[in-house]
């Protein structure tokens, strides 16, 4: 028989919405306030402060009526900080602008939601910086193609065959860096289109021919034919730039650190395998080096759980109660380890197969910034027409700006562990 389903009665159906807007992506960013920086006013072209580096070396014992050592002097260099930039910018239409103004047409203001989430963004890139060298590099190229998919490893730049594609985001421009001359390669501006799931390769919107070891770097837009208008050489530096011996950065803000051994960072390089004794002896080198005292060990959550393993065997069966042992620690709810009662903290975008041993307290950690980060407003506007005449359109721009450079002025009072081993790395894109 005939009868009212809802398939009959649908346009008389309401749908309704909830109040409520799912946050699918990540904001947590754990490398970003990691650190006590010490925020230090910049003016000027760059800021120098001035380094003891060598002793008068004439002291000596001497015989009786003895010749002894001519005269020595106090060595000083100057260090040199410069700033680097990092912008972004929104653009909205008047219609989605007033559309949205009241909850009854929208979830969210799109004025709002675009000003307050840009934030968020910013502090992603930033987040990336911090675990790199500061080159602005996303990755090279692991073998040269003329394809329209790329395969790539070392991201952000940091030695390391796995999870190449870590730090690229589909829909940003990209070019290809020339690695011997800094030259961006000719005609090589392309915009990512997909992010493999294995972290091994992108896809751009066209073929390029690329070179094996190339930079892969950021470019501003689709016509960018300067490296200047690129990424490269243009980020905030990072752990692998500010604690390093040389590998990365050996021109340390004008030290150069093969010369002056003060600004090495101890960096083991083929560390391999994890042990206890490893951690206590890069502990002791930073002691006798500089008078380092190690209160902070950063890593990836995969070399984390290689010091899970290192004392499962001795922890799972000393809890207070025996008949149920406890087969995790406080890592299961990313609570912090500790070896030596200094905490060990597990951090998303860290390179890979690496690991600090920090001292926070002593290493002198300043940020030099003349804008920490504002919308500009110079004119006395936040939001400005876009376009004048007959490119003029109803719509509207806003763009934010942070200017500073991250420094550590005794890096020699920390340590690095590279090429660790045996870890299980699980390639899961961060959003």
């Amino acid at each position: 028989m005939a009868g009212t389903d809802t398939q009959i009665i649908g346009g008389a159906l309401k749908t309704v919405y909830e109040d409520f807007v799912a946050e699918a992506v990540n904001n947590k960013f754990p490398l970003k306030g990691l650190f006590k920086w010490q925020q230090v006013e910049y003016a000027g072209q760059e800021v120098v402060y001035d380094a003891h580096v060598t002793r008068n070396v004439s002291p000596m014992f001497v015989g009786e009526d003895s010749a002894f050592a001519d005269a020595g002097a106090q060595g000083h260099i100057k260090v040199h900080i410069g700033q680097k930039k990092l912008m972004a910018r929104i653009r909205m239409t008047s219609e989605s602008i007033y559309d949205s103004m009241k909850s009854e047409g929208a979830f969210v203001s799109a004025r709002k939601d675009e000003m307050t989430r840009l934030i968020d963004d910013l502090a992603r890139v930033e987040e990336y910086a911090l675990g790199s060298d500061g080159r602005g590099v996303l990755s090279t190229v692991t073998t040269g193609a003329n394809s329209t998919t790329q395969t790539v490893s070392n991201p952000g730049n940091v030695t390391g065959t796995d999870f190449g594609n870590r730090f690229f985001t589909v829909g940003m421009y990209v070019a290809f860096v020339n690695p011997a001359t800094g030259a961006i390669r000719a005609s090589s501006v392309r915009k990512v289109t997909a992010v493999a799931a294995t972290g091994l390769s992108i896809t751009i919107d066209s073929t390029f021919s690329s070179t094996t070891a190339d930079y892969i770097v950021q470019a501003a837009n689709s016509a960018v034919t300067d490296v200047l208008d690129t990424s490269y050489e243009h980020g905030f530096w990072g752990l692998m730039g500010l604690f390093d011996d040389g590998t990365y950065r050996n021109n340390y803000f004008n030290v150069d650190r093969s010369q002056y051994g003060q600004w090495q960072t101890y960096v083991k390089a083929s560390t391999a395998a994890l042990s206890l004794d490893l951690f206590q002896q890069t502990a002791d080198v930073v002691d006798q080096k500089l008078g380092g005292e190690i209160d902070l060990m950063t890593a990836h959550h995969s070399v984390r759980r290689l010091y899970i393993k290192l004392t499962e065997a001795d922890r799972r069966y000393s809890a207070a109660n025996l008949m149920k042992p406890d087969g995790g620690t406080v890592a299961m709810k990313q609570g912090d380890l500790t070896m030596g009662e200094v905490p060990i903290k597990a951090i998303r975008t860290h390179p890979l197969a690496s690991m600090f041993l920090l001292d926070t307290k002593n290493a002198g950690l300043v940020t030099y910034g003349s804008e920490k980060g504002k919308w500009v407003d110079e004119d006395g506007r936040v939001l400005i027409r876009v376009g004048i005449g007959t490119t003029a359109r109803d719509a509207f721009e806003a763009w934010y700006r942070m200017r500073k450079q991250h420094h550590a002025r005794f890096p020699g009072k920390c340590a690095r562990l590279d090429g660790i081993t045996g870890q299980t790395l699980v390639v899961v894109q961060s959003y």
